[in-house]
């Protein structure tokens, strides 16, 4: 085992305590609807906790286990994709720990046209796998990296293939999956439009009512539970 394997190790048994006195960095620092996103580095081992524990309220007591289980169960369905974070530890109902992607933000990455292809076949994988994101929309949530490697993050608004019996759930599923496809067009006229077609084009132009949806879960469901917690 070598010497960074053996610190990836330990680093997966810290306590909730312990992992942020190893915190190096912040992204997130939390709030009433917000988990503390951190990156932790334990010797040569890095690893991203994402956790609501010290999110105050009703919010963290009823909400943030179920946002936390949604992208837990997401992250074991997708087990061994590259490109979606490996799932090192559930720490409890309300914390996760996830592999760090040395990656940046679309938006801010000057990402390759060979990047869009890669991130096309990444998706169409993740939806083999039966998982539909449905904040693509979001372009901070896909990451590229400086090889050109694309990433996808944060599944707390996916949407679950059902089993083969439902099929009206199979049918509604398939629409957020034209959702994230969608947002692939939208990446591709906004980042580089040398590479979307007239298709792309006119996806953007004629969405229909469950992709509207789709785009609602992904940008309004916080923006939703804010409104609820300072109304209380």
């Amino acid at each position: 085992m070598t010497q960074n394997n053996a610190d990836m190790r330990a680093l997966a048994r810290l306590s909730r305590s312990e992992l942020h006195a190893h915190a190096r960095h912040y992204f997130k620092t939390g709030g009433r609807t917000e988990p503390e996103v951190a990156l932790v580095v334990y010797g040569g081992a890095q690893a991203i906790l994402k956790d609501y524990a010290r999110t105050p309220g009703w919010f963290g007591r009823l909400i943030a286990p179920i946002l936390i289980w949604r992208e837990y169960s997401a992250l074991v369905r997708l087990a061994g994709l590259e490109g979606v974070p490996s799932l090192h530890r559930r720490l409890d109902a309300r914390g996760l720990l996830m592999e760090y992607l040395p990656a940046r933000p679309w938006p801010s990455a000057d990402a390759p046209d060979a990047a869009y292809a890669r991130l096309r076949t990444l998706v169409d994988a993740m939806h083999r796998r039966g998982i539909a994101h449905c904040d693509l929309r979001a372009a901070g949530n896909m990451l590229v990296d400086d090889q050109g490697r694309p990433y996808i993050v944060d599944f707390v608004a996916r949407v679950q293939r059902g089993a083969r019996w439902n099929l009206p759930w199979n049918w509604l599923y398939r629409q957020f999956v034209r959702a994230d496809e969608s947002a692939l067009a939208k990446l591709r006229v906004r980042y580089a439009p040398h590479l979307a077609t007239a298709a792309d084009r006119q996806t953007l132009s004629t969405q229909g009512p469950l992709e509207r949806i789709a785009r609602a879960i992904g940008e309004n469901t916080r923006s939703l539970l804010r409104y609820f917690v300072r109304s209380r």
